[in-house]
């Protein structure tokens, strides 16, 4: 019996190399498959706020970044807790099955009459449609929080899991780890193909109470295969969080420090009869502070770049969501087929998980001769590049959006709130360079905090990448609310984004205004990226 140290089965008792881990974490891939199927639509659920429930645009965007804001915080959340107070397995199958309680709930208020507005045309009388209110709002947001417990919570502890059933302390197996995380990104961008395809489909043509429903179904099946691996998972032993460490130390005042640093000198100065194993306590108390010291250190020079970063992430929210509302009123139609908005996002999806082989086994060495770095570029580089695209996206759907106007008013539709004959399909573009941001600018990310720290706040990189990423998605709903505020001059003149009715907006403006606030984002970041590099170069 080969014993592992620092690693427990799901029960807490110590694990057999020979038994746990390895190949069989593979069950893994049907959660991850299965989870990422309903995830991927739930971008979709922005058309549900504002065809079933009636809710205006600016409230069916807030709904939805209040949404990704609460997923991602509790993903944050629950990387602390699952490396700190409890098993990775056992967030998952006690927090996991939440997200199938929320999606129950929101198929039980799409399918009772009692508990959703009554059926109505927005798009066609967008007048005339009674809003959700009171406890069917009430309903609502009790449905998301449950959901984004759930999914936060599989979000941030199946990768986790996932790592630990591979050790980087063989070569081999370190490889294996990799692969493995390979096929899992895999699993998660198939699965949202899947999703994106089939399911929006099944929501759109079938009715939003059989695509909950059946979102729930696939999630619970998810949740029951990974179950089966659970005699067979290894974990790592809960050890403390090592972020209240770096908390207690910036609170600590340098009075404290140097009282801790007398205490350490005057402790060496008495014997050696206070050695244990061969080592002072002294010295180890004063090693330990230092490593603390350092990580604070590190995470303070940091900051800079995570409040950029902030700024940056802010826009993509807002452009997702309205970009997928937009192009309801569209035409989405090939043949006798009917494609929605939302759908379109499987494009650039399937293009990334066929050029991500490309881009590892070409393009990073190709990038390497001229650059010199391990990966290419820098993380650094990414997040920018990133924001680039994002200010790109925006540039796009301003024209997109211009276009659209101009043809709802020669064809006299400013008022009916009638569909627009002008394909969908226009809206590829902006959709290809929204996914090119998120997957540079968010896994940029985590690269970088993962580059500059110690092997033990490499655990929480996720987490820091979620908090930012949530922080950003609660203030573009403060942001979008604010500006339509703004611009209503008045109590005869409407906001931009007033109303239900997409043909008398001015979304065209609010969309450069995304531009430019993005410009302005990668601007600072530009500057604070330029200073850390030049202070590490410097440092070393």
């Amino acid at each position: 019996m080969e014993l592992e140290a620092g690693y427990v089965d799901w029960r807490g008792n110590a694990v057999d190399g020979n038994k746990h881990g390895g190949i069989k974490a593979t069950l893994l891939y049907v959660l991850v498959m299965l989870r990422s199927c309903p995830s991927s639509a739930n971008f979709s659920l922005v058309a549900y706020f504002h065809g079933t429930l009636h809710l205006d645009i600016v409230t069916s965007s807030a709904v939805i970044t209040y949404l990704v804001g609460a997923v991602s915080f509790f993903a944050a959340l629950m990387n602390f807790i699952s490396s700190a107070y409890i098993q990775r397995t056992t967030a998952i199958f006690v927090f996991g099955p939440t997200v199938v309680l929320g999606y129950m709930l929101l198929a039980l208020q799409a399918h009772l009459p009692s508990l959703h507005p009554l059926d109505c045309e927005i798009n066609k009388e967008p007048n005339n449609c009674e809003p959700a209110e009171g406890w069917q709002l009430t309903l609502l947001y009790l449905s998301l929080s449950v959901f984004a417990i759930g999914e936060g919570c599989m979000r941030s502890c199946i990768p986790l899991l996932g790592g630990d059933q591979y050790s980087n302390d063989d070569m081999k197996k370190s490889q294996l780890k990799g692969r493995f995380l390979i096929w899992l990104k895999f699993a998660n961008s198939l699965g949202a193909l899947i999703g994106l395809v089939f399911l929006v489909w099944i929501e759109n043509n079938l009715g939003w109470a059989t695509g909950f429903m059946i979102s729930a179904l696939i999630v619970l099946v998810g949740l029951f295969v990974a179950a089966c691996g659970l005699p067979f998972y290894r974990t790592v032993r809960p050890n403390g969080c090592h972020v209240t460490r770096i908390l207690q130390d910036v609170m600590t005042s340098s009075k404290k420090r140097q009282a801790a640093i007398a205490d350490d000198i005057e402790l060496q100065e008495t014997s050696t009869a206070e050695c244990v194993d061969g080592h002072d306590k002294s010295d180890s108390r004063i090693i330990r502070t230092t490593q603390v010291e350092e990580e604070t250190n590190g995470i303070i020079l940091m900051f800079p770049i995570f409040i950029s970063c902030l700024l940056i992430y802010l826009p993509f929210t807002l452009l997702m969501t309205l970009t997928i509302q937009v192009g309801s009123t569209m035409d989405g139609r090939i043949g006798e087929i009917k494609i929605s908005s939302a759908s379109l996002i499987a494009i650039p999806t399937a293009f990334h998980m066929l050029m991500r082989p490309c881009y590892r086994r070409i393009l990073i060495p190709l990038l390497k001769r001229f650059t010199g770095h391990t990966h290419g570029i820098t993380p650094l580089q990414r997040i920018g590049a990133g924001s680039a695209c994002g200010i790109a996206a925006a540039c796009v759907a301003t024209l997109v959006e211009t276009r659209r106007l101009t043809a709802a008013e020669q064809h006299g539709l400013t008022s009916t709130g009638a569909a627009v004959p002008m394909s969908v399909f226009g809206l590829v573009i902006q959709f290809f360079l929204l996914s090119i941001m998120d997957i540079a600018s968010f896994s940029g990310l985590i690269e970088f905090i993962k580059s500059e720290s110690s092997p033990q706040m490499e655990l929480i990189a996720p987490a820091v990448q979620s908090i930012l990423s949530g922080i950003a998605a609660w203030l573009a709903c403060a942001f979008i609310q604010l500006i339509n505020r703004v611009t209503r001059h008045g109590d005869n003149v409407r906001g931009w984004l007033d109303g239900a009715d997409f043909n008398r907006t001015r979304l065209d403006r609010f969309f450069l205004l995304l531009a430019a606030f993005e410009l302005v984002a990668l601007i600072n970041y530009a500057f604070w990226a330029r200073r850390y590099a030049n202070k590490q170069h410097s440092s070393a």
